[in-house]
């Protein structure tokens, strides 16, 4: 077991942080501060007793802890990090830096706010020998006070102004001086402790020293090879006798008579880059495997595999054997989401093989796709919306509008400027805030109920509308508006707008309209007649093959309307009612036996009838006559008719009375 090296120690400071009882960063900054204050204020305790209280005693309880100095320190040290993470090796200025970013990810996991309790520890160990760095680490008190649990105000950083190249740090920091209880720390044991630093400096400096071998050994060769370009650059400038010299194997000796210059033969040049060329082989030969796994884990045979889970439920690391592969967890569980695998990159573009050897520590990134999002409501100052839960590719609800003083409502947007209308018919992808759009102006809109249009007016919260042009309405007079669509309120144009409103015509009827519909007839003007009046009965209609019998005021027609008789008190619509035509089809047998006559419907055919019969002739047709214009003219200058006849097809379909004429033979 080795003992730590106190030089680490030596103008050292160590910060230790926690969270509950696991130490979640540790680091030692060796800046050697210029200025170390410590300010223990006298603050009175209260001691409590069975009959009040008693001030009795003053107490060192807290301290005020200022580390200052300047970065200007190029040589590298050793920043050691515990167990957390492998060491680094800086100089001055980049340990203050490192410092920086180290406080800036503590405060970072200091917003968490799951309840664990957070600490900073900061150790002097320049003021800590071998066996106080024992009991530190064993969880022990040391004997000298060397220790404090502190709350970092600030660490400042600013260039030095009389040396530009330097910086100058100051870290402010309030102490408490409390008993250390903690247990367990980074080292459970003594031996542990001593033996893990001293481990972990040896690796540092062995892949220092190898690092330093190496970057000693590619500069000697490249020197060499210098050295080489510039002896034969030599010998090409040599005399023919020279390299005739050369050729015949007496290279050196020609080179030193030309040059004289026994460093710069090319036969020394070549030798010496072999020479060096053959130790650089050894070195990068070198098998430093051993101390490259150490640098990398603080265990040589097992590497850790975490599972970052983004926000989902928690999942426990695996111990892995190098090169042995990890086990797939069982998936967690994340509200709202729904858990997509694996990856081996924070950035979620990677899936990770389970089948993939361990050979460093090793963190998985949980991808998550979301199922339900959040619709967030923000009426910008006006009265409160519940957000929703709405599962993706579903829509959203479109919510009670919220209201506020002195502003209309009007809709909500997808941007705080409220300029990109939402479609609540759009499917929700993702969580959203709406953002209320809000008027100063509100909109009085006329509602004429039939009358003629009255145009909206727009209105200054909480002024009056003006009253509007009076509508018109065909056999109506115009009352007043009202507030309400069942005409009960009267407004009143003296009340002050504070919402869109709509107002509504009141009408009173003066006359009214009598409609005739005739049932298929021809068209029958409509008449309007004032209330209490009598309609004027029109002349009737007409329709082929029917008979128009009266108007009626009921669809069916079965209630005959008395036009002399009932008054006209509302709107009226009277129907024709028809008879189907008759038709009388008469046989005059010109001094035959009498045939009787035919009524058929309209559009019908005549029936042959019985054959009539007169002395002494024969019966030949059935005629019927027309009355033709004869050609002549009478005294008065009209035409004189003519009666013709002409046999009578019974096929033909009759529309009108007929009268058919026997016609004899003989007689």
């Amino acid at each position: 077991m080795g003992i730590p090296n106190l030089k680490y120690f030596k103008k050292s400071y160590m910060l230790e942080f926690l969270k509950g009882e696991k130490v979640e960063n540790v680091f030692t900054f060796s800046i050697p501060p210029e200025g170390e204050d410590y300010d223990f204020s006298q603050r009175l305790t209260e001691t409590k007793t069975f009959g009040g209280s008693v001030f009795d005693r003053y107490g060192n309880d807290t301290i005020k802890i200022n580390l200052s100095g300047t970065t200007g320190n190029e040589d590298k040290k050793i920043i050691y990090r515990g167990f957390i993470k492998p060491p680094l090796y800086l100089n001055g200025e980049k340990e203050i830096w490192e410092l920086q970013k180290v406080i800036e990810e503590w405060h970072d996991l200091s917003s968490d706010t799951d309840g664990t309790e957070k600490t900073i520890y900061l150790y002097d160990l320049s003021k800590t020998n071998i066996v106080d760095f024992v009991k530190i680490s064993s969880g022990k008190t040391p004997a000298t006070r060397n220790y404090w649990q502190v709350f970092i105000k600030d660490l400042k950083i600013k260039r030095s102004s009389s040396k530009p190249n330097y910086y100058n740090y100051s870290l402010e920091m309030f102490g408490l001086v409390k008993e250390k209880t903690k247990q367990g720390t980074w080292f459970s044991s003594i031996s542990d402790a001593a033996s893990a630093f001293t481990q972990a400096m040896n690796i540092v400096e062995g892949v220092m020293s190898y690092t330093e071998m190496a970057i000693a050994a590619v500069q000697s060769c490249t020197n060499a090879v210098a050295r080489v370009k510039k002896a034969y650059e030599a010998f090409q400038n040599m005399s023919d006798s020279g390299k005739l010299l050369s050729v015949m194997g007496m290279t050196d000796s020609a080179t030193r008579i030309l040059t004289g210059n026994s460093s710069n033969t090319f036969y020394n040049a070549t030798k010496d880059c072999l020479a060096i060329a053959d130790q650089c082989k050894g070195i990068f030969r070198a098998d430093y495997q051993d101390n490259s796994q150490h640098s990398k884990s603080q265990d040589t045979s097992y590497f850790t595999v975490s599972f970052e889970t983004n926000g989902g439920s928690h999942i426990n690391s695996q111990k892995i054997e190098y090169s042995k592969t990890a086990k797939t967890p069982e998936e967690p569980t994340k509200n709202k989401y729904s858990f997509a695998g694996w990856y081996s990159d924070a950035q979620l573009t990677t899936v990770f093989d389970f089948n993939t050897p361990i050979t460093e520590d090793t963190t998985l990134y949980a991808k998550w796709v979301q199922t339900v999002a959040t619709v967030t409501f923000n009426s910008k100052n006006g009265s409160r919306v519940a957000s929703q839960e709405v599962t993706i590719g579903e829509k959203a609800t479109v919510p009670t509008a919220p209201t506020r003083n002195g502003y209309i409502f009007k809709e909500w947007c997808t941007d705080y400027a409220a300029t990109q209308s939402y479609d609540f018919e759009t499917p929700v992808t993702g969580d959203m805030t709406l953002y209320a759009a809000w008027t100063t102006v509100a909109v009085v809109t006329f509602n004429a109920n039939g009358g003629s249009a009255v145009e909206s007016q727009t209105v200054q919260i909480n002024g009056k509308a003006v009253y509007p042009i009076t509508p018109t309405r065909e056999n109506y007079t115009f009352s007043c508006w009202c507030s309400d669509s069942s005409l009960a309120t009267v407004f009143d144009f003296n009340t002050p707008i504070t919402e869109d409103t709509t107002l509504y015509a009141k009408w009173v009827q003066i006359s009214n309209t009598v409609t005739f519909r005739s049932n298929g007839g021809s068209s029958v003007s409509s008449q309007d007649v004032m209330i209490g009046s009598y309609a004027t009965e029109p002349e009737a209609p007409t329709k082929e093959g029917f008979d128009f019998v009266y108007w009626c005021d009921d669809v069916e027609c079965t209630n005959e309307f008395h036009f002399n008789i009932t008054p006209v008190t509302g709107a009226l619509t009277l129907y024709a009612k028809w008879s189907a035509k008759e038709i009388t089809v008469t046989f005059d047998s010109n001094g035959g036996s009498s045939v009787e006559s035919q009524v058929i419907g309209y559009g019908d055919r005549a029936v042959f009838p019985e054959i009539p019969v007169k002395e002494n002739a024969v019966f030949v047709m059935w005629e019927k006559a027309e009355e033709v214009d004869s050609g002549e003219k009478d005294e008065n200058n009209q035409p004189i008719m003519t009666t013709v006849y002409s046999e009578f097809d019974f096929a033909d379909e009759l529309t009108e009375d007929i009268t058919l004429y026997a016609k004899w033979f003989g007689a």
